[in-house]
């Protein structure tokens, strides 16, 4: 080997920790993030779903108190699935009537799903954040309670 060769070998000894910080920064810590982010935006598309499902029965079996029902099993699901920072609606829509048996109601749940770790310097309208939406219908059962449409 000519000198210069080595020369150049050595130059490169001792670099290692340095690429391995480097790498760690630019591409390890973003990656955590998304996955973070991801695993955020997962539980509040299952806390979503799961309401629209849960908040549809409720309107079929209970259409006089299906909206306070609805908006409490929210509240349940979004903090179980610990997205209790998100804002949610919830809304009903009736094929014919919403309390002749044998009709179909639809749940319609809108959640806003905050972005992890991004601060609310604008306040909590401008915080960023992800919009999922989730449906759901179920017949309306004949031994449901008398009362106003949900």
């Amino acid at each position: 080997m000519t000198s210069a060769l080595r020369q150049r070998l050595r130059d490169d000894e001792g670099t290692a920790p340095i690429e391995f910080i480097f790498a760690s920064v630019v591409l390890l810590i973003p990656l955590i993030y998304l996955i973070l982010t991801l695993g955020h935006l997962q539980a509040g598309s299952y806390a979503t779903n799961t309401t629209a499902i849960n908040a549809a029965r409720v309107a079929a079996e209970h259409p006089g108190s299906a909206q306070a029902r609805a908006e409490a099993l929210a509240q349940m699901h979004f903090t179980d699935f610990g997205v209790e920072d998100a804002t949610y609606d919830v809304t009903f829509r009736c094929s014919d009537s919403c309390t002749e048996a044998g009709g179909i109601v639809t749940a319609h749940v809108r959640a806003r799903i905050p972005v992890p770790g991004v601060p609310a310097i604008f306040g909590p309208q401008r915080t960023p954040h992800l919009t999922v939406t989730a449906e759901h219908s179920d017949v309306i059962y004949p031994h449901r309670d008398a009362g106003a449409q949900p």
